[in-house]
């Protein structure tokens, strides 16, 4: 194999190893930080009907290795 050819064939196995990296961590950073992202969507006055819809909605009520497994298969 040319040099040209396995040295991008290299750089792109990097780049995507990296992006699943970088990926991976920012999904797991955005799991760990406390609070709530329906209540900061919708506010503090917002009725908890409301708030069960949009956790509902954004699979927040889904366990959170159930929603790191389907994150890394949607990758």
């Amino acid at each position: 194999m040319p040099l040209i050819a396995k040295l991008l064939a290299q750089r792109i196995a990097l780049g995507l190893i990296l992006l699943f990296l970088v990926s991976g961590l920012i999904f797991v950073g955005t799991m760990i930080l406390p609070g709530d992202v329906a209540q900061s969507i919708l506010g503090q006055s917002a009725t908890p009907e409301a708030l069960a819809n949009l956790r509902a909605e954004l699979g927040l009520m889904t366990r959170r290795c159930s929603a790191i497994l389907t994150g890394l298969v949607v990758l």
